[in-house]
Order: C-alpha cells, then structure tokens, then sequence
C-alpha cells in the first residue's frame, strides 16, 4: 500500500486533496500543514540526519507557505541522503517557480484548481516510479552483497606467503571492482621443486571471476597430477575448451607456470601470452621470462615450448598482471620496462617490503593487479 504526504498550510486545500485520493482508493495519507510538520513526519530533526527512513512514497509539496516554502523544504527533503529518491509532486497556482523548483529536486508539477484526473494520472506515474526505483534499488544492493561474498571467496582460495628453506613467496591481490579473474597459485612438492603460476582471465567482473573460479577449483588436482609446465599448461588448455569452448564469447586467459628445482637451482616455465616475468640478480642485467605460446583456452592444440633456465641465488623472479604496466595513453611496453628498471634497483629490500614497493607503482589502476614475488636463496 502506498504512502502519500500532503504538505499544504491551507487546510481547505489539504481536505480537497485528501477527499480526491481517499476515493481513488488511496488510504494511507498522511498530513502536514507546514514544512517543520513535514520535516518531523520524515524523521528530519534540524541539522540532525533521521536515523531510519518512514515509510512514505510520495509526497505532495505546496509552494508557497509561511515561514519555510515548499522549495526550501524540498532541498531540506533532497540534501537528506536516504530521501534523495523520494519523489516531489509540487502543488502551485501559477508556473512563476517552476525553474526554481525543479532544480530543488520537484519531479512533478500539478496545478490547483486543475482536474481531477490530472492529480491522479501524475500520482499514480510518480508512484509507479517509486515502486521501480525501490526494486532497482534493493536489487543493487542485494547484487553488492553477492558481490562481498564472492569477493570474500575469491581471496579466502589464495595462498598464504610460503616461507621455506630456500625459497620465499608473497604476493598482493588488488581489485579494481568488487571480482577479479587475476589468480595465483603455488604448491610445493615432495622432492624440493615448486610449482607457481598466475593467471589473467579476458574481461573483468562477474564473468571474469566465475572462470578464474573455475580453473582455481582443477589447479590441485591438475598441478598435483601434471608438475610439469607444458603437461600443466595442455590439461588447462583442455579443460578451458570443455568448460567454455561452446560459449559464443571467446574465453581464455594469459598464462606463466613455473617449476622451480631447488635443488638443481633450474627453473623452466611456459608463458601463455601473459606480460614477461623478471629473473632479478643484484648486478646482472634482468632476465625476462617472454612469452612461448597463445593465451590458454582460444586454439584446441596448443604449441607448447618450455624455456629452461639456470640461476644462481640470492635472485628474485617477479610475475605481475598486465594491470600493473598498463598507462592510459602509454604503450604496455613503456609500463614493463618501467617496472623492470624499478624492481631491479629494489635488492635491498625483503620480498615482502618488494611486494609493497611494486604494489604503489600503479597508483591510479583501472584494471586488476596480482604481484608474485619469488625468491631464492
């Protein structure tokens, strides 16, 4: 049932309205006879915001009243947040404030003396509007809640910082919207070699993350059974084909996996089409982990050459999104060799404090960021 306000100062105005509605068939119709009345029917104490919203839907505002006019009260009504939505019918005898009101925030106009049928008709339109505005809106906000939930399971999946003998891990995970499709990854193995891979889902938001969800939910079992880059690497190629491949947007996502052999200080790694990792060494040139093959998920059969490397520790290997190098206007290459010149002067600095320095190089993101941080010893 809708809930209408008349405020009015003239109270043979206030019946005349009054007596319309309640025989269209509207009964909860609720009155004042001045703007502090209003403000009080409202909840709105002066200079004090209401602490819960009343339940009404409309209301219909006089122009002219003493003390405080319609206008004024109107931007009182407005100014207060949980009323911004509230619509505003205006009643007035002549249009000599019409500029004036609307830009208060008056939705509506209708003349006194006019037809019945034109109260009604433009009632009726501002309630109608109302119902929509409230579904919307409690629409948006039940979508921002399924959103904090799924953001809260998106980051409860990720990997706590690996401490251990010989190598260090840490990461950051930054969101431009409530999901990402960014995604890390690491699992250490028996016989001292690790596995550590970051992946980058086209698109952003809800589609994103569902995918990045998905892939995240094979990786034990894929990483754990496969090891290996290429082997890990054709199995998420293979599962991406039979998850999405029939959809009629292409789905896919940029790819670095790498095996660390500890023992034998060897990496080797496949890069999907994702932005080169860096192998950092304290007065050696930086190493770049370019890319081998396509993105994961757009060809059936996937070309698939592993790059090994050797390295000698203390090193550093940093694998990072594109979010992180990417500057409107500049090219995505001007962003890495930026970010390869400012890691490499970083040495000094523990992996953690590595992570937070590189995490405040891209102030002004749009896009998703994930940091991984890998080092050696």
């Amino acid at each position: 049932m809708s809930s209408i306000l008349i405020v009015d100062d003239s109270r043979l105005n206030v019946a005349y309205l009054q007596n319309i509605l309640h025989t269209a068939g509207y009964e909860d119709i609720r009155l004042a006879y001045s703007a502090v009345e209003a403000f009080r029917e409202l909840g709105i104490e002066a200079e004090q915001h209401p602490k819960k919203r009343c339940d009404i839907d409309l209301v219909l505002l006089d122009i002219v009243m003493p003390d405080m006019d319609g206008i004024e009260a109107c931007r009182t009504i407005k100014n207060t947040e949980m009323y911004q939505d509230l619509p505003i019918i205006f009643l007035t005898a002549d249009r000599a404030h019409f500029e004036e009101a609307f830009g208060a925030g008056g939705m509506d106009f209708i003349e006194k003396g006019g037809p019945d049928y034109e109260l009604l008709a433009r009632v009726q339109s501002a309630l109608r509007l109302k119902k929509e505005m409230d579904t919307r809106k409690n629409w948006e906000e039940k979508v921002q809640k399924d959103l904090q939930l799924a953001k809260h399971l998106q980051r409860s999946v990720l990997h706590a910082p690996l401490d251990e003998p010989g190598i260090r891990i840490h990461s950051r995970y930054m969101q431009s919207a409530e999901v990402s499709g960014d995604m890390f990854y690491w699992k250490m193995f028996p016989n001292r070699k690790c596995g550590v891979l970051l992946i980058d889902v086209s698109g952003h938001g809800i589609s994103a993350a569902l995918i990045s969800m998905s892939i995240r939910s094979l990786l034990d079992s894929i990483v754990g059974l496969y090891r290996k880059p290429a082997e890990v690497c054709a199995e998420l190629n293979r599962q991406m084909r039979l998850l999405f491949g029939k959809t009629r947007r292409s789905a896919y996502f940029t790819a670095i996996y790498l095996l660390i052999d500890l023992e034998q200080r060897e990496l080797e790694y496949v890069n999907a089409g994702h932005p080169p990792g860096l192998l950092l060494k304290q007065h050696a040139t930086p190493v770049k982990l370019k890319g081998t093959t396509v993105p994961i998920g757009i060809k059936p059969d996937m070309k698939l050459d592993t790059v090994k490397l050797s390295y000698d520790a203390p090193c550093r290997i940093v694998l990072y999104t594109d979010g992180l190098v990417e500057r409107p206007g500049l090219s995505i290459q001007f962003g890495i060799d930026r970010l390869e010149e400012y890691a490499d002067s970083l040495h000094y600095v523990s992996n953690e404090s590595f992570v937070d320095k590189l995490e405040r190089l891209n102030r002004n993101r749009e896009d998703d960021i994930c940091i991984v941080s890998i080092e050696l010893d």
